[in-house]
């Protein structure tokens, strides 16, 4: 077994969540290569995990000729009505035009990579998302002051951790709205990380839902992030998860 780390030009690990993805996949056996770019890796055996930022994950799959959707999680139909505010679709000029659809918070729709979501509040916050040469698609969702905010790593179903990110360290998340989100959620991966947020009145309300392909360790521990980016990455390549136990 074999686990492809990302690294950068010198060789160190490209950030925390590569070296964690080191020590996890290290402990458990997995025989580590590092890589800078995935169109450096020559073999052609999908079981062999890639860890890395989002691109090179991308780029990896396409060299092993997996197709995957552009479009990314975000907000699932299916858990709808634990966001408890209006999400809807729109494009940068369409933003941009309507003064009157301010005081949003946008992301890319389909180009993760293009920018980060950002709230939208003058003509300043569009500085460096505008293209000239193409009207870039977004997800534009109405703004929620939350007081806390939490990810919550799913795998195979169940909780496999969770950990806060921002905000008040005393402030209580919801459990039953969690495992309520998990089981409502039919069309779900093997791995993937809720987000949560509890606002002023005590509601705990979904922020969005990312796949767990490539997300950020958050504090999770290391043997506990091999075996969550193991789960995703056995499922995108119809591979064995060796760590699913």
């Amino acid at each position: 077994m074999k686990a492809y780390i990302q690294t950068n030009k010198s060789g160190e690990f490209y950030n925390v969540n590569a070296f964690v993805a080191f020590e996890g996949f290290k402990n458990f056996g997995y025989e580590i290569e590092k890589f800078v770019d995935a169109h450096e890796i020559s073999d052609n055996n999908p079981e062999n995990i890639v860890v890395g930022g989002i691109g090179n994950i991308r780029k990896r799959l396409q060299n092993l000729n997996i197709r995957r959707p552009d479009k990314e999680i975000d907000y699932p139909e299916e858990l709808k009505s634990f966001l408890k505010r209006n999400i809807w679709e729109s494009t940068i000029n369409q933003v941009f035009a309507d003064k009157s659809s301010w005081n949003i918070f946008i992301k890319p729709k389909t180009e993760t990579k293009l920018f980060a979501g950002k709230v939208i509040q003058t003509e300043m916050d569009f500085l460096g998302i505008i293209n000239e040469e193409k009207d870039i698609e977004v997800l534009c969702s109405e703004l929620i002051d939350f007081k806390t905010e939490w990810r919550c790593f799913i795998r195979y179903k169940e909780i496999l951790d969770i950990r806060r990110y921002k905000g008040d360290w005393d402030t209580k998340i919801d459990l039953k709205t969690i495992v309520s989100a998990i089981n409502s959620f039919t069309s779900q991966p093997n791995s993937y990380a809720l987000d949560f947020g509890v606002n002023e009145k005590g509601e705990t309300i979904l922020v969005e839902v990312n796949d767990g392909h490539s997300l950020g360790t958050y504090g999770l521990s290391s043997s506990n992030y091999a075996k969550f980016l193991s789960a995703r990455w056995s499922e995108l390549t119809q591979t064995e998860d060796y760590l699913n136990f």
